[in-house]
């Protein structure tokens, strides 16, 4: 049986002083393995966490609520399979989709997810030619271009990066499966050493924030308004306004009133944690709260709950 492991919550608000928010512990909930992704979903109204960790093949289910329990188990266990690398939750077409994704196989499982948690088949998808070949991404991350679901996806060893786009289509590939289709849009290469992106939204854009640690440099980037187009670096050699930042081991982006753009960092053997608003240039930030979290932490996953920002650590 695998070991239980205890998580911090933490309530994000407004300290009512300028670039100042605070964040408070509210709960020590128990969950019940040490997970390598806690994926938040909205499903039918109501707030989820899917707990997973690469030797399960399912992923334990919790209720989010911002009050006691905080983190309640369901008996809903999704079966997806043993070794995944990269769990994602988008939703499309008012529908709650999950995507487990394999990295020596370069396949995309993507399942549709019912009201009662259930979940569909799997619609696969991979690469192994150019456009945009799917194999070995160490960063998987979907993103709203203008109204389209898209995912991007990166190699830290070669520097490989490539755009595709998930519509709805006229029927499954299959019975019960999600009636999906995936597109390859672009690729391109960047150099290797990039890692900890955070997509973030300005105007209705996508940005994103990363960090080489080969050759230590932060940039902001902007997703182009045509997709084809690829992106194209806004803010670059950021480091400096960045502390710590070759011991950071996470980076989440989380948004406050009025789509305000922020991202949490972490520094796992200290617990070191800071919240940070993006200007709305991207030439930077300003680090708005300093914390200490719980120690070890493997996740860290900021959920929305009726315009309440919360941080689980775990």
């Amino acid at each position: 049986m695998a070991a239980k492991q205890a998580a911090g919550i933490f309530a994000v608000t407004e300290s009512g002083k300028v670039d100042k928010l605070v964040a408070k512990p509210v709960a020590k909930p128990v969950l019940a393995a040490k997970y390598t992704s806690l994926t938040p979903i909205t499903v039918n109204g109501q707030m989820f966490l899917l707990g997973y960790a690469a030797a399960q093949d399912h992923f334990d289910v919790y209720q989010f609520t911002p009050k006691a329990p905080w983190l309640k188990p369901v008996p809903a266990k999704a079966v997806i399979g043993a070794g995944q690398d990269i769990i994602n939750a988008f939703s499309l077409g008012n529908v709650p989709y999950v995507c487990a994704y394999t990295k020596d196989k370069g396949i995309f499982d993507i399942y549709s997810v019912s009201n009662d948690l259930s979940f569909s088949a799997p619609y696969k998808f991979y690469r192994n030619h150019e456009l945009a070949i799917s194999h070995n991404f160490s960063t998987v991350k979907p993103f709203v271009q203008a109204g389209e679901v898209a995912f991007l996806g990166y190699r830290i060893d070669t520097g490989y990066v490539a755009l595709y786009s998930v519509n709805v289509a006229v029927a499954g590939p299959a019975p019960g499966e999600p009636p999906l289709q995936m597109l390859p849009i672009w690729s391109h290469p960047w150099a290797p050493g990039w890692t900890r992106f955070a997509f973030f939204y300005l105007g209705g854009e996508p940005f994103f924030f990363k960090t080489n640690i080969k050759v230590l440099n932060v940039n902001i980037d902007h997703v182009l308004d045509t997709l084809p187009n690829g992106t194209s670096e806004v803010g670059t050699n950021l480091q400096k306004q960045l502390a710590d930042a070759t011991k950071l081991t996470n980076v989440e982006p989380f948004t406050m009133a009025h789509g305000e753009p922020y991202f949490v960092t972490y520094i796992a053997k200290t617990g070191a944690a800071t919240l940070n608003r993006f200007h709305a240039d991207c030439m930077g930030w300003t680090t708005v709260a300093k914390f200490k979290a719980p120690v070890n932490a493997a996740v860290v996953t900021p959920v929305t709950v009726n315009n309440n920002v919360f941080l689980v650590f775990a």
